[in-house]
């Protein structure tokens, strides 16, 4: 599928153009693919790309490198076992870690799994109005054109047929 981006994170200071070419696994949903293509324009920097999504149950979906390869940033959507974020935190020191969720019952499940872990707060949580997700979801289609821009902690996106928003709830470290 591909994504036509015009991006404006105004705390962050971000305005970016990007189209985005995201892969869909037959098993995949369309809502999960919505919160991935989301996801990436939250927390987008250059050299932020999508991972091999569901093919490698081991890899991120969204990842970020610098020069010499190592990981900075470690993305897991939708849905994220402690184990393996845990896993990417040791791994990769210094990385940022974020699982990003569209329902608030599977983040409360994975920050309540991190409970009791001492570098639980290295783990930054997200979670996107899932009314938001599925509104943008119900367009299934192979190309898409959107206008987002992040403010505070909400997001707005224009799809060229309509505009919606929604919340953005933050816990955890975000470096």
């Amino acid at each position: 599928m591909e994504y036509r981006i015009a991006l404006a994170d105004l705390d962050r200071g971000v305005e970016a153009s990007e189209t985005a070419i995201v892969a869909r696994h037959p098993s995949e949903t369309q809502e999960r693919l919505v919160l991935r293509v989301l996801t990436w324009c939250l927390l987008w920097e250059p050299r932020l790309a999508f991972g091999p999504g569901l093919c490698d149950p081991e890899a991120p979906d969204l990842v970020a490198r610098d020069l010499t390869g190592r990981v900075t940033k470690w993305v897991e959507c939708g849905s994220a076992s402690p184990e393996k974020l845990r896993k990417a935190v040791q791994h990769n020191a210094g990385a940022e870690v974020h699982a990003v969720f569209g329902d608030a019952r599977r983040r409360d499940e994975l920050r309540d799994a991190l409970a009791g872990w001492k570098r639980a707060d290295d783990v930054s949580l997200w979670l996107l109005d899932g009314k938001l997700v599925s509104g943008l979801a119900a367009r299934d289609q192979h190309r898409h054109k959107w206008t987002v821009t992040i403010v505070g902690d909400h997001l707005y996106v224009d799809d060229g047929e309509s505009a919606r928003d929604g919340a953005i709830e933050r816990s955890g470290r975000r470096k």
